[in-house]
C-alpha cells in the first residue's frame, strides 16, 4: 500500500496537487481507525492508498513506499498507482470491435423500449438512424420502415423469452424474421 500526503515545508521539486477526481475508476474512500484509505478498482486491478490526514483538493502532496525485502515484486503495483494518481492508466482495456449481431441486438432492444413507450416508428427510425437518413429514405414503403418494424419485432421476441437464449439459457429457438447467429 502506498501512502500519501501532503508535502513538507522543505523544498522539493514542483509537486503535484492532489485531485480525487482525476483518479480514474471507481473510488472508495474508508476511514478505519483514524486511518483513510482510498481504494480505486481500475477493470481488472484494484489499488489501495493510505491517505494522511492533512492532504485535500489541491494541496501537494508526496508518496512514500515500504522499503522492504518484495519492493522489486510491488514496483507495478506502486507504477499503477502513481499514473491513476496523475489521472492515468497503465494499461488501456482492450477494446472489442462491435459485431453486427451485437449492433442488431442493441437495436432491437432500443426499438422495444421506443414501442413501449409509445414512441412513433418515424421517431423511432430518427432516433436509431438519424434525421438526415429518415428525410432521405422514409416513405410509404421504405426499407427503413421494414427495418424499424423487424427492430420491433425483433425486441418482443427477444422480451417474450428470445433474451434466454442470447444468454446460453435456453436452446436457441429456430431461426425467426432474419436472425443471425451471433460470431
Amino acid at each position: 500500500m502506498r501512502a500519501a500526503h501532503a508535502a513538507g515545508p522543505y523544498p522539493r521539486p514542483a509537486a503535484p496537487g492532489f485531485d480525487l477526481w482525476r483518479v480514474p475508476g471507481r473510488k472508495q474512500l474508508l476511514l478505519e481507525s483514524g486511518e483513510l484509505t482510498l481504494t480505486v478498482d481500475l477493470a481488472a486491478q484494484r489499488l489501495q492508498m493510505a491517505l494522511a490526514s492533512d492532504v485535500a483538493d489541491g494541496i501537494p502532496y508526496a508518496s512514500s513506499v515500504p522499503l522492504n525485502a518484495v519492493l522489486q515484486t510491488q514496483a507495478d503495483s506502486f507504477r499503477s498507482q502513481a499514473l491513476a494518481l496523475q489521472g492515468l492508466t497503465a494499461d488501456v482495456p482492450a477494446t472489442r470491435a462491435v459485431t453486427r449481431a451485437a449492433l442488431l441486438h442493441l437495436r432491437a432492444l432500443q426499438a422495444l423500449d421506443a414501442s413501449l413507450a409509445e414512441a412513433s416508428h418515424r421517431g423511432l427510425a430518427q432516433a436509431l438512424f438519424g434525421l438526415e437518413a429518415v428525410q432521405r429514405r422514409w416513405h410509404g414503403d421504405s426499407e427503413l420502415r421494414a427495418q424499424v418494424r423487424h427492430l420491433i419485432s425483433r425486441g418482443e421476441g427477444l422480451m417474450r423469452g428470445g433474451y434466454l437464449a442470447l444468454a446460453g439459457i435456453e436452446p436457441s429457438p429456430p431461426a425467426d424474421h432474419g436472425d443471425e447467429t451471433a460470431h
